[in-house]
């Protein structure tokens, strides 16, 4: 056992005996202290497996949505560095219903520029919906529920193809690692993003056109102890303090769910096709308006929008709030905005109810999400020149079908 004033020798931990092989040719002195140990953190995500549906429900991110991360180290050749504006225009150009964006920017972006100022640079996506992730904790619940990585160079992507997941590369500086390290031969190969082509169709072909053991030569050097980690440290710490170690077992525990809430969804530019009975939605935040690779649809504004342009440019205004009279609240709403067609609101039974100035009155119950879509909806049926008798009976939100009961009221 040590005794008072005795020192416990240093030692090097390397997460596979490849990085033992690169120290042995560039610094020879230093094996004596090197332990292959593997790789605690990556040990954590393999655990978390099991909680998948668990990550993603906690993010928000619905069964027929594709999660899209979005990982930043920092300096001038990160993705958040050379591309700062990628995250909205993800954002904006990926349809609400089929995509969720969750970005994790390195804490040193955080820290060294101010979690105020990281904020203000991601307000407006936040408002478009997409989840900030904390610098504490977050990440690596992320990369679980993934579908697609978006990175850099940074250990966050190694990490994520690691875990079998398809990756895209917004940057892939290899000079600013080393030649012979995986990460340097993940950069040579994998495929690489366009950030100024349509953004939807990238990400789909990589995940449609993926194959796990297509760089698992390489991703299997992240550890060559998988799952051994906490077991390999704690007998190394045991024998350094020259103590019995503890009769449980040294296992890695899941990572935590994510404390960061969803945003809703907000003002949203709707895009409806029209069939006999039924109708096809693809939404988009409103932010969209911006993006010239999203064309067309109706502007559905919610009345808590900060963005005083969305409310001067909306087509249908939405609240969903409940009111004794929501005819009154829809006229005297449409009364200050003259370019706004239709209104929607709930009454006090929870029921939508959507009517404009000299228009019917429509009546719908369904969830809240439903609520800027079927007035959208009916918008589209009204300027389209049918009747509030034939409305549609069901309705497409990307890959998701639901059926919907819009009644006319005389």
């Amino acid at each position: 056992m040590l005794h008072e004033g005795e020192v416990v020798p240093s030692v090097a931990v390397l997460s596979h005996h490849e990085q033992r092989d690169r120290l042995a040719r560039y610094c020879p002195q230093a094996l004596p202290a090197a332990l292959v140990a593997g790789d605690p953190c990556f040990d954590r995500m393999l655990a978390s497996r099991p909680l998948r549906d668990s990550y993603r429900n906690r993010l928000g991110i619905g069964p027929d949505q594709r999660c899209v991360a979005i990982s930043s180290t920092w300096g001038q050749a990160s993705l958040f560095g050379r591309h700062p504006s990628l995250v909205l225009r993800l954002a904006r150009q990926l349809p609400l219903d089929e995509y969720r964006v969750v970005v994790a920017l390195h804490p040193n972006i955080w820290h060294g520029h101010s979690p105020w100022q990281v904020r203000m640079w991601l307000a407006e996506c936040a408002r478009a919906g997409v989840v900030v992730l904390p610098p504490e904790e977050g990440w690596r619940a992320a990369l679980v529920a993934a579908d697609v990585t978006i990175g850099d160079h940074g250990s966050v992507t190694f990490y994520s193809a690691a875990l079998g997941t398809p990756v895209l590369l917004a940057t892939w500086p290899e000079e600013t690692v080393d030649p012979a390290s995986p990460i340097a031969a993940l950069l040579r190969t994998a495929p690489r993003l366009d950030p100024q082509a349509p953004l939807a169709g990238q990400i789909d072909a990589v995940i449609a056109g993926h194959s796990p053991a297509e760089h698992a030569h390489i991703t299997e050097l992240a550890t060559s102890e998988p799952g051994r980690s906490a077991a390999l440290l704690r007998a190394e710490i045991y024998t350094r303090l020259e103590l019995p170690e503890p009769p449980v077992p040294a296992d890695s525990t899941a990572v935590p769910l994510p404390a960061a809430q969803p945003p809703g969804t907000g003002s949203q530019l709707i895009q409806v096709r029209l069939a006999d009975r039924s109708a096809s939605v693809t939404r988009f935040p409103a932010a969209a308006l911006d993006e010239p690779a999203v064309s067309g649809g109706v502007l559905v504004t919610c009345a808590d929008e900060p963005d005083r342009r969305w409310l001067e440019l909306a087509e249908v205004l939405v609240h969903d709030d409940r009111y004794d009279d929501p005819l009154r609240w829809i006229s005297a709403s449409l009364s200050r905005l003259p370019g706004c067609l239709l209104a929607a609101t709930r009454d006090r039974a929870g029921d939508w109810i959507i009517s404009g100035t000299d228009l019917p009155v429509v009546r719908f119950q369904g969830p809240d999400d439903l609520g800027p879509a079927c007035a959208a909806v009916v918008h589209a049926w009204l300027c389209s020149g049918r009747t509030p008798h034939e409305l549609p009976e069901q309705l497409q939100l990307g890959p998701r079908t639901e059926p919907v009961q819009l009644s006319f009221e005389d």
